[in-house]
């Protein structure tokens, strides 16, 4: 009688994607952080915007 040898992979769950390195995490934090405070800095300075700057 022949016997079928088990499969390694068959009681094995699929691994779940581990998601993104911890560098690009924080990467995209800082240029998360330094997009929002640009744009408040914009908001909040303000300034003279018009034609009479350039001229």
């Amino acid at each position: 009688m022949t016997q079928n040898a088990p499969d390694p992979t068959a009681d094995k769950a699929p691994q779940a994607h581990p998601g993104l390195p911890r560098w690009a995490r924080r990467l995209a934090w800082g240029v998360a952080v330094a997009v929002v405070v640009l744009v408040m800095v914009m908001l909040l300075v303000g300034g003279e915007h018009g034609p009479g700057m350039h001229g």
